[in-house]
């Protein structure tokens, strides 16, 4: 019985042409060794299973090949050839920086790089995982990687470029790998399935490419798990391959969509149960439920559609739900989803979680407001146009009114009323210049009149008085003192001063100011019901005090001395006494 080779391993490339997705890498690799321009330390940078070891494996094939071909291909034919495949070469060193990453893994690399090579032309290191090496041991590799002898190449790989130190970065050429292309993967799948005299649905390649996620050695472990599951000259089918990778089938996703756009509460909840009762947990059907959410959304336009990766026969039921989808409501679901997915961990009753998150996309819908917009009449002598014309006129008629009362404030100003005639479409416009001159002369006219009244105060209120107010004021003190508000009870035992409806309280500062504005949201209310007079005001003015100035100079002390004992000034008269200052 031959010892069973995973297909990862047993079509790995073995030329730069073999490579897949990554032609931008393979032709400057290509060029370089034709002619001869190589550098002496390489970065590859990219995702998981793209290639980044296998370009290495065959850049150390190629510069060592005692027959490289006139495309800068290796022969794999030579002795250093067929040595590298095998694993035994000894001018070649794979490292596992993840396993090797002390000083020491690095001093004695170092210390190994001063020995020539025993059999080809270069002494080639590859390190796998570089990112994992600690600051000590980049530290230690520095010198090395700058000035290498003549016939060392490193060749550094890495799925995490941020993770690497700036000085190791500024002595590599970088090469960033792409993912590999959905339609490359289903085509190299097809290849294999081929070799291997297995037969396949399209369906189900597709699938495998796409859980593969751009990763081309992850699609040949899941190839090689369907095929062992299928059996020697089966069939690779899309249920089977649903099954084996855990793949929560799109009817759930589409059925759960539709629940949603109608409303349908009990649905989605059933929905989601039937889905825990197959083994998948409620993570899984929020992510994959925002990933078909998000298909959806791409195909709304036609320059986002090549964003769909799914198989070809559900590209119409996306199409479809495309259209009965609005934007409003994608956006909010994906919103909710995104939360959802962010707090599942943190939750306590996760299916609680999930299943609140469902109720609001299916209750989406009703939160969205539909903008309405009235049609325009098409023409003035409608109906509508009528009414609305009409309506406007009493609007501005009231309007006048309500103007001609308020700056009046005289009960025997009464304006003519204004009429329209019988037809709908003449609307009478009241004398806006007799109108104006009419409110000037009575403004005028009744000017004493009217400040008496705002000294008096306003019909049906009661005339303020010092005694009242102080009254009114020393029973909220009281209250304040009550509920210890010191600050507060000293603000209100300030003198006031009372100019018509407003009651102006001295402040010493601006702390008082503050505090009284704070405090005018509770008095106000309670000084005008008892004060029966509910347009009054306080308000709150600060005083100038009179701050002593201070003695400085010995003549402004013995002014302020002289001030406070007058004997200070006698003694200085009788005696004749000159002060020396």
């Amino acid at each position: 019985m031959t010892q069973f080779v995973v297909s990862a391993r047993k079509y790995r490339p073995t030329t730069f042409k073999d490579v897949i997705s990554q032609s931008h890498i393979t032709t400057t690799l290509k060029n370089a060794i034709a002619t001869q321009q190589l550098a002496h330390a390489f970065l590859f940078c990219g995702p998981r299973g793209v290639g980044k070891t296998t370009c290495a494996r065959i850049l150390a094939k190629a510069i060592n090949c005692l027959q490289i071909t006139a495309t800068a291909e290796p022969c794999n034919h030579c002795a250093n050839c067929l040595s590298l495949s095998s694993n035994r070469a000894l001018h070649v060193y794979e490292l596992d920086a993840a396993s090797h990453n002390s000083v020491e893994d690095m001093r004695d690399l170092v210390s190994q790089v001063r020995y020539v090579p025993q059999t080809g032309k270069y002494k080639v290191y590859i390190i796998d995982e570089v990112h994992m090496l600690s600051n000590a041991a980049f530290n230690a590799l520095l010198k090395t990687l700058e000035e290498p002898p003549s016939y060392a190449i490193f060749i550094l790989a890495t799925t995490e470029r941020h993770k690497v130190l700036a000085t190791i970065l500024s002595r590599c050429q970088i090469f960033n790998f792409n993912r590999i292309k959905l339609e490359d993967i289903v085509t190299q799948l097809k290849t294999i399935a081929r070799q291997v005299s297995i037969g396949y649905e399209e369906s189900a390649l597709q699938l495998i490419a796409q859980k593969a996620e751009g990763a081309m050695r992850d699609a040949l472990s899941m190839f090689d798990l369907i095929t062992a599951s299928a059996g020697i000259g089966g069939t690779i089918t899309y249920a089977n391959t649903r099954d084996h990778l855990q793949i929560l089938d799109y009817d759930y996703y589409f059925k759960c969509t539709e629940a949603c756009l109608t409303g349908n509460i009990a649905t989605v909840l059933s929905l989601y149960d039937a889905v825990l009762r197959k083994g998948f947990n409620g993570h899984h059907f929020i992510v994959g439920l925002a990933e078909h959410l998000r298909n959806v959304l791409v195909c709304k336009d036609s320059a986002t559609l090549p964003l769909l990766e799914v198989t070809d026969n559900i590209r119409p039921r996306y199409a479809e739900y495309a259209t009965r989808c609005t934007m409003p409501f994608l956006l909010k679901a994906l919103t909710r989803l995104n939360q959802c997915d962010i707090g599942y961990k943190s939750s306590q009753h996760q299916r609680l979680h999930v299943e609140l998150a469902l109720i609001e996309l299916a209750t989406a819908h009703l939160s969205i407001p539909k903008s309405t917009i009235d049609p325009l009449p098409k023409s003035d002598h409608s109906q509508e146009a009528v009414i609305a014309k009409s309506r406007s006129a009493d609007s501005a008629r009231s309007s006048l009114t309500r103007l001609a009362q308020s700056n009046d404030t005289l009960d025997h100003l009464a304006l003519k009323p204004v009429t329209s005639t019988q037809q709908p479409e003449t609307i009478a416009i009241p004398n806006l210049a007799s109108l104006k001159a009419s409110l000037a002369a009575n403004k005028k006219s009744n000017t004493p009149d009217l400040k008496k009244k705002i000294e008096n105060g306003c019909d049906g209120e009661e005339a303020i008085s010092e005694e009242m107010v102080q009254t009114c004021l020393a029973d909220y003190r009281q209250q304040l003192k009550n509920n210890g508000c010191i600050a507060a009870y000293h603000l209100m035992g300030q003198p006031i001063k009372i100019e018509g409806s407003v009651v102006t309280i001295s402040l010493i500062n601006p702390v008082q100011a503050e505090l009284l504005q704070s405090l005018k949201e509770e008095l106000l209310p309670t000084m005008r019901k008892k004060l029966n007079h509910p347009t009054m005001n306080v308000q709150g003015i600060l005083v100038n005090q009179i701050v002593p100035e201070k003695p400085y100079t010995d003549q402004e002390k013995l002014k302020y001395l002289s001030k406070k004992n007058g004997a200070i000034a006698l003694l200085q008269e009788r005696f004749m006494l000159e002060v020396a200052y």
